[in-house]
């Protein structure tokens, strides 16, 4: 969640609709029999780091650009891809980081402009 604290309240300006971005990455991790030590995102990072691009490329998972607070990032999880040879675990790893980043990273800013923070606090496992 991306949350404000404003005038001794809380305000939910951002959330994913099904899963945190953390559990979607372990669901890779799983759908690509990536190995849990020493833990599975990191495994995950690993390994998109194979598939980085001499230039820039289009991440192979795209879904819809989101239009407002809630990001979707499980939408991106689809063995299809992987079982049709279009992709490879690199790829899917190095898509779902891309994507899933760049949606946190979108609500984010939305969540600044709207607020006109100074200042920001990641926390969780992801952000660690």
């Amino acid at each position: 969640q991306v949350i404000a604290y404003s005038r001794r309240r809380y305000r939910i300006l951002g959330e994913t609709l099904d899963v945190a971005v953390g559990n979607c990455i372990d669901r890779l991790a799983r759908l690509l029999q990536i190995p849990n030590a020493p833990s599975p995102g990191y495994n995950v990072e690993q390994l998109a780091k194979r598939d980085v691009p001499e230039f820039p490329k289009s991440p192979k998972l795209s879904p819809k650009p989101p239009q407002g607070p809630p990001a979707d990032p499980a939408a991106l999880l689809t063995p299809k891809l992987l079982e049709s040879g279009e992709a490879t675990p690199e790829d899917l790893c190095f898509s779902l980081q891309e994507t899933a980043f760049a949606m946190l990273a979108e609500v984010t800013e939305r969540a600044l402009a709207l607020t006109r923070a100074r200042h920001l606090l990641l926390v969780g496992g992801v952000a660690c």
